[in-house]
Parts: C-alpha cells; sequence; structure tokens
C-alpha cells in the first residue's frame, strides 16, 4: 500500500519548491492538505479554460481527499514531526502523480530521519511507477527492516515478484499477511493474480504444450481424437504440428483439408448468387472484423490505429467485439456489436443481418475462444484469414488470406485453400506505438559480458532450440542468457530448464529465468537484453517488435514457411536484413560475431527505434491506404468469380 497521507497546517509556505501559475498554486494547497482551497483553485481554471482535462482529474482528486479528510481523526492529519510532514506532502503528491516533487519530499523526509518507514514506502511507489522495480523492491526491503510489524512493505515485495515473473515466490508470504490481516484488499489482489499465473490448464495436452514438450502434446492430442473426435483436441493437434520441427507446412495443411472434408460441411457451402449483397464494384463496402483483443497488447497498436485511420467513404465498418475495449472501438468505428457471451448461431445471423460485404476474422481457427463454427456457415460472401496466423484455415468458406509479400512466397500458395493476396513491404500490419522510447545504453558495457535473451512463449522453444541456444553459451563463454516466458513462473519449470543447461555444461548462474510480466514491465526488461534471439522454426512476431523497438537487435532465420519467417518478415520490412540467418550455423554465427560488435549494439540501442519508426510497418496512414486496396481487390476478384462454375470452391 502507498503510504498514509496527511499534512501540516502551520507548514510553512516558503518551502523549497517554487511553484508559479495557477495550476502550480492549485498543487500546491492540494499537495499541503488544503483540499477545499485547492477546489476553488482548480474550479477557477476550469472556468477560464473549459475543457481542462488535468484540472478536472485533480479536482475529482481533491474532492475526494477532502471528503477522506472530514471522516479521519483531527490527530491523524497533523504531522507530529519534519520528516513526517515531508512524507505526507510526499504522499499527496504521489496521488497526484507529481512523482518528481514527491521524490525530492521523500528524500527530505529521510534526510531528517534516515529510519522513516514511510518514505522508503513512497519512493519504492515512484520507483515502480517508472517501472524500475528492481529499486523499488529495495526501497520496500529497507522499509520491512525498518517497521516488519507494518504489512505494506511486505505485500509490496510480493507484488514486485509477482511482477517480475515470480508469482510462486510471492504466494506463501501473501498467503502469511492474510492470515493476519484477511481484508487486507492489495494481499487479496496480488494473491489473485499469483495464483493465475501459477495455474495450468486440466488439459494434459495444454500444459505439456506449453512447456514446450510438442511431440508428447501431439501424442495425447491424437489419442484424444481417437477416444472422441472434437475440433477442439483437433485444434491442439494442428497447433502442435505447427510447432513441431519434424512437420512441415504440407503436414499443416493435408491435416486441416482432412477435417475440412471429414467434419467441416464444405458440400454446403454457399455459392456467390445465394448472397444478396449488392454488386457494384466501387461501392462503400460493409467489412465485418471479429475477435477478442482489439485493445490487447498487440490490438492496441496495430488494429486500433487502423481504426482510427480508415477511409469511412470507402468502407463502413463493422467491430464485433467479445473482449474489453468498447469505451475505445465504440467512438472510431462505424457499427460496434458487443457479441460476448453470443452462440454461434446468434453471431452469424447477426453478421448476416448486417449484410456483410467482407468478414475479416482476427482470431482465426487456433485463438481460442473464437467463432470459426459460425464462420464456417458463411454468414457473409466474403471470408477473409488474416493477422493473427499466416497458415492456412483449410476450409475453403474462408476464401482469402491477407498476408505479407515476405512472408509467403511465390510457388506455396497450393498449400492454401484461400486465394492470397500479399501486403507491400512485409507489412500484415502496422504500429503506431508512439515516440521511440530513449533507452539505456547496452547493459554489456556495465555487465562487461554480452546478455542474449528471448521472451518468446516456451512452445516454440523445442529440443533444437534449447541445443543451439546451449551452443551459443559455449561458443561465447562469459555470455548470459535471459529467458522470459509464461511457463517460467513455475519453479519446477525453472529447474528443468537450468538442469537441462547444466547438462550441456553451462552453468546456471549464466541463466535468468523468469515468468511472464506486465506488458509495461515486459518491454523494460529488454533494457537488460544485448541480442534478442529468435526461436525456430515457429518464429515471433510482437516478442520480435518490442525488442527492436527497445534498441535490441533481433536475429532469425528466415526458413521455408511462413512460421519461419515470422520474425525474418519484419526485419525484411525494415531493411535490417543483415539480421537474417539462413540456417542454424549461420544464425550461431551471427550471433557470436555481433557479441563482440560493441560499436554495432551501441549504435542499434541509440538509434534503432527512430530508424524504424521512418519504415513501412510504422506508417499506419500508408497502411491504411493499402489495406483498404486489397479490400477493394479482393471484392473486386470475387465478383468477377462469381458467374464462374464452382468459383467459390477454388
Amino acid at each position: 500500500m502507498r503510504p498514509e497521507t496527511g499534512c501540516d497546517p502551520d507548514m510553512d509556505n516558503s518551502t523549497e519548491y517554487e511553484l508559479t501559475g495557477r495550476m502550480d498554486r492549485a498543487i500546491a494547497l492540494h499537495a499541503r492538505g488544503l483540499f477545499s482551497e485547492a477546489i476553488l483553485e482548480y474550479k477557477s481554471i476550469m472556468l477560464a479554460q473549459p475543457g481542462q482535462a488535468e484540472a478536472e482529474r485533480l479536482l475529482q482528486l481533491a474532492q475526494a481527499k477532502l471528503e477522506e479528510k472530514n471522516n479521519t481523526p483531527e490527530q491523524l492529519l497533523v504531522a507530529p514531526d519534519g520528516a513526517a510532514a515531508y512524507c505526507s506532502f510526499g504522499s499527496v503528491l504521489l496521488d497526484i502523480e507529481k512523482l518528481e516533487m514527491s521524490e525530492r519530499c521523500f528524500l527530505k523526509a529521510l534526510e531528517l530521519n534516515p529510519s522513516c518507514f514511510p518514505a522508503y514506502l513512497g519512493l519504492g511507489w515512484i520507483c515502480y511507477l517508472r517501472l524500475d522495480i528492481d529499486k523499488a523492491e529495495k526501497c520496500w526491503k529497507l522499509a520491512y527492516q525498518i517497521s516488519p510489524e507494518h504489512y505494506d512493505a511486505l505485500v509490496n515485495i510480493a507484488m514486485v515478484q509477482v511482477a517480475r515473473g515470480f508469482p510462486d515466490q510471492a504466494l506463501p508470504v501473501l498467503r502469511a499477511v492474510l492470515s493476519k490481516e484477511p481484508s487486507n484488499a492489495q494481499a487479496i489482489e496480488q494473491l489473485i493474480k499469483a495464483n493465475a499465473l501459477t495455474s495450468q490448464s486440466a488439459n494434459p495436452c495444454d500444459i505439456l504444450y506449453a512447456h514446450g514438450h510438442i511431440a508428447a502434446a501431439e501424442h495425447l492430442a491424437r489419442q484424444s481424437l481417437k477416444n472422441h473426435y472434437s475440433l477442439e483436441d483437433h485444434n491442439r493437434l494442428l497447433m502442435c504440428l505447427l510447432a513441431s520441427p519434424q512437420h512441415s507446412a504440407k503436414d499443416y495443411f493435408d491435416e486441416t483439408r482432412s477435417w475440412a472434408l471429414s467434419h467441416g460441411g464444405e458440400k454446403a457451402l454457399k455459392a456467390p448468387h445465394d448472397f444478396s449483397n449488392s454488386r457494384q464494384p466501387d461501392k462503400r463496402l460493409k467489412i465485418g472484423i471479429v475477435g477478442d483483443y482489439f485493445v490487447g497488447v498487440i490490438g492496441f497498436y496495430t488494429l486500433v490505429p487502423f481504426f482510427r485511420l480508415y477511409d469511412r467513404d470507402q468502407l463502413e465498418l463493422f467491430c464485433y467485439n467479445f473482449g474489453p475495449g468498447k469505451e475505445i472501438l465504440e467512438p472510431i468505428v462505424d457499427h460496434y456489436r458487443d457479441v460476448a457471451g453470443q452462440e454461434q448461431q446468434q453471431f452469424y445471423e447477426i453478421v448476416r443481418d448486417d449484410e456483410i460485404d467482407i468478414m475479416l476474422d482476427i482470431n482465426g481457427r487456433l485463438r481460442s475462444p473464437n467463432f470459426f463454427a459460425a464462420l464456417i456457415r458463411q454468414p457473409a460472401p466474403i471470408i477473409v484469414n488474416w493477422f493473427n496466423l499466416t497458415a492456412t484455415v483449410g476450409h475453403k468458406s474462408y476464401n482469402y488470406l491477407i498476408t505479407d509479400d515476405y512472408s509467403l512466397q511465390p510457388g506455396e500458395e497450393s498449400l492454401y485453400v484461400e486465394k492470397v493476396f500479399r501486403m507491400p513491404t512485409g507489412t500484415i500490419s502496422s504500429w503506431d506505438m508512439g515516440p521511440p522510447p530513449v533507452v539505456p545504453r547496452p547493459p554489456k558495457e556495465k555487465n562487461g559480458y554480452v546478455t542474449f535473451g528471448s521472451f518468446a512463449n516456451f512452445f516454440k522453444v523445442n529440443a533444437l532450440v534449447m541445443s543451439s541456444w546451449a551452443n551459443l553459451l559455449e561458443r561465447v563463454p562469459d555470455a548470459r542468457l535471459y529467458l522470459k516466458s509464461p511457463n517460467l513462473c513455475l519453479q519446477q519449470e525453472r529447474t528443468r530448464v537450468a538442469d537441462y543447461f547444466r547438462s550441456q555444461g553451462i552453468s546456471p548462474d549464466r541463466l535468468i529465468l523468469e515468468g511472464e510480466s506486465p506488458y509495461e514491465i515486459m518491454k523494460k526488461q529488454y533494457e537488460r537484453v544485448d541480442i534478442a534471439i529468435d526461436t525456430f522454426p515457429y518464429s515471433s512476431g510482437s516478442s520480435t517488435i518490442n525488442a527492436l523497438w527497445h534498441g535490441v537487435p533481433v536475429l532469425a532465420i528466415s526458413g521455408n514457411s511462413w512460421r519461419e519467417r515470422n520474425s525474418a518478415s519484419i526485419l525484411a520490412g525494415a531493411g535490417l536484413t543483415s539480421l537474417i540467418a539462413s540456417d542454424v550455423a549461420d544464425y550461431l554465427s551471427k550471433a557470436e560475431e555481433l557479441a563482440g560488435m560493441d560499436e554495432t549494439l551501441a549504435d542499434y540501442r541509440a538509434n534503432l527505434g527512430e530508424y524504424l519508426s521512418t519504415t513501412p510497418q510504422w506508417q499506419t496512414g500508408d497502411f491504411a491506404r493499402n489495406f483498404e486496396a486489397r479490400l477493394r481487390m479482393i471484392w473486386h476478384n470475387w465478383i468477377e468469380s462469381a458467374g464462374e462454375e464452382g468459383a467459390w470452391m477454388h
């Protein structure tokens, strides 16, 4: 918890902070606990400047604090000494997110009283809000040493463990606190998070898959299909085929077609003339898009920017959302449909009644949940496979695929039931992540050794990848390997990985093994990585984007199918072809060579984010126009083929 707030009503106005201007005066009154006076000041600012969002936000906080003050015993509001006064001042400034001023108050409190518990507690919160969880933990440990009878610092330390990716270590601490304080709200919140992160699927196939035991997961999926054929178990098998080094794109295609022919009901597909949609070539197209992660950590930076920029004269966009984000999405699309909790038939009828021309499915077949069962019944004449996976859906109800011009190369169309349309310059989507972050210099300069890193999910980390990484650590004897993945939230998984590297002659002290973290903290952890190393044959996507954006070069292999080219397509689209390897041997050689190129690493760190902002994948306006053009081309193609016998069954 944050430190308790209070004020010293006699505190001298001549503090070291020279606040000028009306907003500064209001903030000063607010910070000193003079909430009534601050409220009047905020209101006057809002009268003079209608729509002043910051004043309105702070007004609401001051009103809440005034109400809290009126219900607080008076003795708690009067600071007994100078250090406590500065802590009270700093606490209110922390509440209104004036971090620099708050920090100065807490540091002044520590000058006056080096054992000031609230000061360390407050400084820890400032570090945490700045995403520096290491410093936050140090502050809270000092606070706990000063006053172990207060549980606030202990709960905050457990919160850091959860955020770092060690929820299993936080659980016993949180349970101990709750045994003493059953109503501790923050401990309850963190316990819920830790339990969620350490819980595993009830399905053993899913557990094996998440831990990277793909062959064993595939075996269980096939056994389940023999006993009881279900779409869910078949999707598990397909996921294993995609992740397995033993299987090819042809294996995956054959399995999807086998399911479609045996269980997909393709013979019942509609012909184009069964749809009543107007065939006008240049009409305003009704575009539907369905998914549940529009405002997730990927969708927010890719899909939402497109929604803000699409040409409303050309497209009428219907967003079918079964996830969060209504308040963001509804104002920026033509029609918002909340389809959470809808049955497949209900969703089918909603899309059909909207008379959609082109339906875009971003969840696809394998991301669960989905509306796949409804979409293969064709609620719209055109169903497009886009965004999540470049793999074929395998069912001919999905009649088009939009990909980029690198991932799916000429001659590979035979492994798709969809007709392929390519976006130029490797841009299957565009990214708008704001200004490039300011990042520190490469950690090698401080550490004296290079740190390789991979933040990929472990279903991509197969035996070949593990042995290659062990080989790399042998070739670069002082290097470290930083792995961050959801499965590493569990101690038994961290032990398993460490034991493997030990068996290869690599000491565990050369490994940094962490579970998943909240997105903003995860991005901050790239500051600890010098070189990101991709997985294979299933390569990364958003992990590669995040690493590059934070000045970390990514080494990847360009292989024989789309799953091996995810990262390579991003690198190629950005013109970073020197980071693309032809095979595992080339990948290891490039990694070893780059580890010794200190000036090059420093140059990447300083300039990569700014450079990326000039490349095609970051030009959201250009992407919007190109994507609209592909949708129009698909529409024209469908019209042209609609009169051909069996054309819809290409």
